[in-house]
C-alpha cells in the first residue's frame, strides 16, 4: 500500500471511530473539501466542524472499503458502501425520523506531502435522497 493509500485508509477509519484529533493530523492548513451536495468548505478547521456537523446529523460508517490510487500515488480513491441512520433534518434533506440506509459512497484524496490538500465525498444524491424520503 502506498503512503497515499494508507493516509486514505486511516483517514476513513478515524471517520468510522469519530477521531477528529487523527483526522485533524492528516490535514493541510488549507484543505478543501467538496460536499455531496456541492458546497466546498476550505481549511483544516472549517474541514473538521463541516465532519462533525454531518455526524450530528447522520450516525454513518463506512464498510467494503476498496482502496484505489492513480499511477503517481497522489490521489486516492476509497470507495465504500455507507451504512447509517438519519437522526437530525440537515439542510436541503427530507425530515429525519431515524430513517436508516444502505448507499455507495467514494471519497477521493489529493494528498501532497503527505497530508491531504483536496478532498472530495461523492454518492448519488438521488438515492441517498430517496433512501431518507422513506
Amino acid at each position: 500500500m502506498t503512503d497515499a493509500q494508507t493516509i486514505a485508509s486511516r483517514f476513513i477509519e478515524a471517520l468510522n471511530e469519530r477521531d477528529f484529533q487523527t483526522i485533524g493530523s492528516f490535514l493541510d492548513e488549507d484543505v478543501a473539501l467538496d460536499t455531496m451536495l456541492g458546497q466546498r468548505t476550505i481549511g483544516a478547521e472549517p474541514l473538521r466542524t463541516a465532519i462533525m456537523s454531518y455526524f450530528r446529523h447522520f450516525d454513518e460508517n463506512f464498510s467494503d472499503i476498496v482502496v484505489m490510487h492513480d499511477a503517481f500515488g497522489q490521489r486516492v480513491a476509497v470507495d465504500t458502501t455507507a451504512r447509517g441512520r438519519y437522526r437530525e433534518r440537515a439542510p436541503g434533506l427530507p425530515e429525519a425520523s431515524g430513517q436508516s440506509y444502505s448507499i455507495p459512497s467514494v471519497f477521493v484524496f489529493e494528498i501532497d506531502g503527505g497530508l491531504v490538500i483536496r478532498l472530495t465525498h461523492y454518492r448519488n444524491i438521488r438515492v441517498f435522497e430517496q433512501a431518507l424520503a422513506r
